[in-house]
């Protein structure tokens, strides 16, 4: 039993990533064997959200399979905002992996949420690595609480990554909604996970576009990009310059309903924009209430077309 924890704890900070963190790990395989195949051309990684992971598609790009032409990956995460966007990128500077442009998703919302790394990240403190927490540092008030849990978590890789686990070897024994295969088996070559529908039903789309008022109402109605947050997005934003890697930042397109949602922040989220002194790309023309399926996160025909418009962005610079 003993070989066995640390056999495990071994491997998920080793040799098997994707069995500690599978957004991740996956995509970080993903994108060594893409770079393997395609040697020379300049590297454009993309980070994000969901929204990105279903609004970015590089395929949908139309960039010719040649040498000099933008070689585009997608590193979107479910959930990431400023302090998972970092860490991602820390990550793969210490892999090699330094794009010559990084694209990086504003979601003003995901700015407002604060405070400490060792509470935005308790919930997933089990899928970071022991090189994580030395990253993750100088965003913590409490960092041996981080590295108790993480610790705990571990020695115990067995129990804490169980889901994670199982999702791999056994998914048909787990309930529907606790199996994570579809974190990879739906990303694509280039990392673009869209939307599991082609389309969804008006009433699904209901029901989805009051589940993002009930969770984002109250953050947009009286915005505050958060201390934490914003000094982490800066700091992002400076460790990239310093490797000499062009940042551009993107909004993903949002419907109606979503628009309408988020007005209340527009001012303060210009003005923090023009603050920041970064390229940005916004989406241009209306985005209509069906190439979503809640409001903001993107069927799989609006993906194509806002990463059309992203193509013509990435070309600039």
């Amino acid at each position: 039993m003993l070989a066995a924890l640390l056999g495990m704890a071994a491997a998920v900070e080793t040799v098997k990533p994707e069995w500690r963190d599978p957004e991740y790990g996956h995509r970080l395989n993903q994108l060594r064997a893409l770079r393997s195949a395609h040697p020379g051309r300049p590297l454009v990684v993309a980070v994000g959200s969901s929204r990105t992971q279903m609004g970015v598609s590089p395929a949908a790009m139309g960039f010719a399979d040649a040498p000099g032409a933008p070689l585009v990956f997608n590193f979107g995460q479910s959930g990431a905002g400023p302090l998972r966007m970092d860490l991602t990128v820390e990550r793969l500077a210490a892999e090699g992996i330094v794009p010559d442009v990084l694209l990086v998703e504003f979601f003003p919302a995901a700015l407002a949420h604060d405070g400490p790394a060792e509470e935005q990240l308790k919930a997933t403190t089990a899928r970071l690595s022991w090189g994580d927490l030395r990253r993750l540092e100088p965003y913590t008030t409490d960092r041996a609480a981080l590295r108790r849990r993480w610790a705990g978590g571990r020695f115990a890789s067995w129990h804490s990554l169980r889901l994670v686990l199982m999702s791999h070897w056994q998914p048909n024994w787990l309930p529907w909604h606790d199996r994570l295969a579809f974190q990879w088996e739906m990303t694509d070559p280039f990392g673009f996970s869209p939307y599991p529908q082609e389309d969804v039903s008006d009433a699904d789309r209901a029901r989805g576009i009051a589940r993002v008022r009930e969770q984002y109402a109250g953050l947009m109605s009286d915005y505050r990009v958060g201390p934490m947050s914003d000094r982490v997005f800066r700091d992002l934003l400076g460790r990239c310059r310093e490797r000499g890697v062009r940042v551009v930042l993107y909004r993903t397109p949002e419907g109606p309903s979503f628009r309408a949602l988020a007005a209340p922040a527009d001012g303060r989220v210009k003005a923090y924009l023009d603050g920041l002194r970064v390229p940005v790309i916004d989406p241009t023309g209306d985005y209509p209430e069906a190439d979503f399926a809640d409001g903001h996160h993107l069927l799989r025909a609006g993906a194509a077309r806002f990463s059309r418009e992203l193509a013509r962005g990435i070309v600039l610079p």
